[in-house]
């Protein structure tokens, strides 16, 4: 058992360890999450995207066309490696949050990487207490870990069965409402197995504590457009040019019912918007052996009034690219290339209002500075 001696050491240490950080001395102390681990949230590079995350790890000037160009890069490989089915999403996660912190580190130093950590730790919320490193660093009892592994355990079970059911055709909306106040009560009922001591070190190694539910901007930047893809007219956009302004992408396929519902909205959209310097993208992924035909799907946009860019996705490249599943899908970018919001099937959907959404969402990131 730990005596007060032994615990004023450790604080101590953990002290001198922030101090000598802040200095520019030692890494953080938390290390890079195994790919084998998968009952804790990858977290590092949402917060590494977000608007708040970038702001407290000192990225401002020059290091922010590098920080959007990495992200670019990796968030490529990692939008493809969360819709895999096996086990490769843990290890390209890993690997991709590996290569960001370490070109983080020698980018700004291990004072942003420390910062990058901790908040990485903090959106982990109760689970961040599963950690080996977390581990070590309160010096768990094997007795802590095991309920501590049992309450995330008792979770994922629901989860297991909520998804179980869904996959079948069957969703348990019981199952579902139980899964999520599971999870959202672990936050609170994890921290308390450990000791006073225990509680205290965990909050001073975390540092100054934020809300990161509430952090903006933490999904993945915008796929480019397939390079070579098929366009209806001259108008070949490019993501990287249509950066500065805010962009509507939309992927529909034209004898979808759902997408047709939509149409109307985004004409009034590119009618009203396009003054401010919104931008918006049409494209179309087949579903159909119709919706393959080029000269069909062109037809199809020109009785839709379409006046916009519109890909024709007939390799599903793009649609892969995004990570797309249902059409229509609605994507909002912002001016620096981060995927925002996104409204999946018809705006309009018995009295769904998912057109304004998206239009105060643009009007909050027109104003952007």
């Amino acid at each position: 058992m730990r005596t007060p001696w032994r615990l004023a050491v450790r604080l101590a240490g953990a002290c001198l360890a922030f101090i000598h950080v802040v200095l520019g001395g030692e890494p953080s102390p938390f290390r890079p999450l195994p790919s084998s681990e998968s009952r804790i949230p990858r977290t590092l590079l949402n917060m590494a995207r977000s608007i708040e995350g970038q702001r407290e790890m000192g990225v401002a000037g020059e290091h922010v066309p590098w920080l959007d160009a990495l992200l670019r890069d990796l968030d490529a490989e990692w939008t493809l490696a969360r819709a895999a089915t096996n086990s490769a999403p843990h290890e390209a996660m890993a690997r991709l949050e590996s290569r960001f912190a370490d070109d983080l580190g020698r980018r700004l130093g291990s004072a942003a990487l420390r910062r990058l950590r901790e908040l990485e730790v903090q959106a982990q919320g109760g689970r961040a207490l599963l950690r080996d490193d977390v581990a070590a660093l309160l010096e768990l009892t094997p007795e802590q870990r095991s309920k501590l592994a049992a309450i995330a355990a008792q979770t994922d079970d629901v989860a297991a069965r909520a998804r179980a059911a869904n996959t079948n055709g069957k969703p348990d909306a019981a199952l579902m409402d139980g899964w999520q106040r599971l999870r959202k009560a672990e936050d609170t009922s994890m921290p308390r197995v450990l000791k006073a001591g225990q509680s205290t070190l965990w909050r001073e190694s975390v540092g100054a504590r934020m809300d990161t539910s509430k952090f903006d901007r933490v999904h993945p930047t915008a796929p480019e457009f397939p390079a070579g893809g098929r366009w209806l007219d001259e108008r070949q956009p490019r993501m990287s040019a249509l950066r500065g302004k805010v962009v509507l992408v939309h992927f529909y396929a034209f004898q979808c019912h759902n997408c047709h519902a939509n149409f109307g909205t985004y004409n009034r959209w590119r009618a009203s918007l396009r003054e401010k310097g919104v931008e918006l993208v049409g494209i179309q992924t087949p579903e159909t052996e119709a919706e393959r035909e080029p000269a069909r799907v062109e037809e199809a946009a020109r009785k839709a009034g379409f006046d916009f860019p519109v890909l024709l996705d007939l390799d599903q490249r793009a649609w892969t690219a995004w990570g797309n599943s249902v059409w229509p899908t609605v994507y909002v970018v912002d001016r620096r290339g981060y995927i925002r919001g996104w409204w999946i099937g018809e705006l309009r959907w018995q009295g769904a209002r998912g057109d304004q959404i998206i239009e105060r969402m643009v009007e909050r990131l027109l104003a952007e500075e």
